[in-house]
């Protein structure tokens, strides 16, 4: 029992020392690896140039210099700019809508198919919201008042007004961001406001610019039913053209012929042939009362045998000019009968489309000559009595927050990059 615990005793002080032995060796790599990056550390400081101390200071001047640059410099601007130096901008406003007077006038002087489609106004409102942004806006209003002494002159603060010089593209661009547009899709009403830097002026243009809207509206309509008098007059003169040509026709068949009108012609020939017939019968009478006192071949009865021969046949030739077969090339009038009818009703055809092609013209031009689409602005433009922009508090709160938070994150970029040199 007394071996036992003795070689327990041996061999626990035996696993005392090897435990001692490790972590002594394990505070000695830990020591040197310390002495390693101390010597790394130094050896950086060395290259960069500065101290701990050193660079303590220089990232508290970076600090302190990016809380000026970054927040108290742009927020004293912003406080100057807005309170101080910008010019107030006055908005006008209007709402419209784009009408037809088509549908009113369909019920009093035209057919339900000439009732303006409301694809037409939704397209003529898609073509006016581009208009209204487009260069060509900026040319009509160059025309009608001086957008360059209206946004450019001195008294409008640098940053506001239109820069010199003052070119087409930027006055474009210039005019883009002074005016705005919103249209409500279900009901197609549009909202146009306009900036300017006095309450007449803004008034002023937003009444000139609907002016402009509506002049366009016009032109592109206008254009539309110019084009539509040029066919319709075309076809007014294609139908004249051939009317002309069949009613030619007609005459020179007249003059071939002989024959002016199939019914009076025939009417004349039974008058005619009833005149004849009623000479050969007084003939026949005559020729047997005389054949009672003379003998048969005396010269009397042989003259008026020729008399009663040649009236036969001649209200034979008649009749075969009226239905029969004739002798000649000329035909018969039942053959005329045929070709004048055909010639009569491509003439009445003739005539109706000539008729037709003036009355679709007539209409065309009364029409053209009226305001079929116009720009309903059913609110007046407003008279602004105080300024939208800029609105000092507002933009003083926002530039605060902007301006903290652009500082905020420069310095926390320094003091993660400090946290390296640790």
């Amino acid at each position: 029992m007394t071996d036992d615990n003795a070689l327990i005793k041996k061999t626990g002080g035996q696993s005392v020392v090897v435990r001692s032995q490790k972590m002594a060796a394990a505070l000695s790599s830990y020591a040197r690896a310390l002495t390693f990056e101390n010597r790394s550390r130094r050896s950086l400081y060395r290259l960069a140039g500065f101290s701990p101390r050193t660079r303590d200071r220089v990232f508290s001047v970076i600090l302190f210099y990016l809380f000026v640059f970054t927040f108290v410099l742009p927020l004293l601007g912003s406080v100057v700019y807005y309170g101080f130096i910008a010019s107030p901008r006055y908005n006008s406003e209007v709402s419209f809508i784009v009408r037809s007077s088509a549908p009113i006038l369909s019920r009093n002087r035209y057919a339900s198919d000439t009732v303006e489609p409301q694809t037409k106004i939704v397209q003529d409102t898609a073509v006016l919201l581009n208009y209204l942004s487009s260069p060509a806006m900026v040319q009509d209003l160059q025309q009608r008042t001086d957008l360059k002494h209206l946004f450019g002159r001195s008294d409008i603060d640098y940053l506001s007004r239109l820069s010199d010089p003052a070119t087409q593209e930027r006055i474009v661009k210039y005019w883009k961001k002074m005016h705005s547009t919103a249209v409500n899709p279900k009901s197609g009403i549009v909202e146009l406001e306009v900036v300017a830097f006095s309450p007449k002026e803004a008034h002023d243009l937003l009444q000139l610019v609907l002016k402009l809207a509506e002049e366009q509206i016009n032109k592109l309509n206008a254009g539309m039913w110019s084009s539509l008098q040029i066919s319709s007059q075309r076809d007014v003169d294609a139908a004249a053209k051939e009317l002309t040509a069949l009613r030619k026709q007609l005459q020179d068949t007249q003059n071939e012929t002989g024959v002016y009108d199939i019914e009076m012609t025939a009417d004349s020939i039974m008058k005619v042939v009833t005149s004849i017939e009623t000479k050969v019968a007084d003939l026949k009478s005559r020729r047997e009362a005389l054949s009672r006192s003379v003998a048969e071949g005396s010269p009397q009865l042989l003259d008026i045998d020729r008399q009663i021969t040649a009236q036969e046949n001649q209200a034979r030739a008649l009749w075969n000019q009226t239905a029969g077969a004739s002798s000649d090339r000329a035909g018969n009038l039942a053959e005329y009968s045929t070709l004048f009818e055909k010639l009569n009703l491509n003439l009445k055809m003739a005539e109706n489309k000539l008729q037709s092609a003036i009355a679709e013209i007539e209409k065309v031009k009364l029409v053209s000559s009226l305001q079929l689409i116009y720009v309903d602005n059913f609110t007046e433009p407003t008279i602004p009595d105080e300024s939208k922009y800029p609105n000092v508090p507002l933009t003083l709160l926002l530039s605060l927050l902007g301006f903290a938070g652009l500082w905020g994150l420069t310095s926390g970029g320094i003091l993660l990059l400090r946290q390296k040199f640790d």
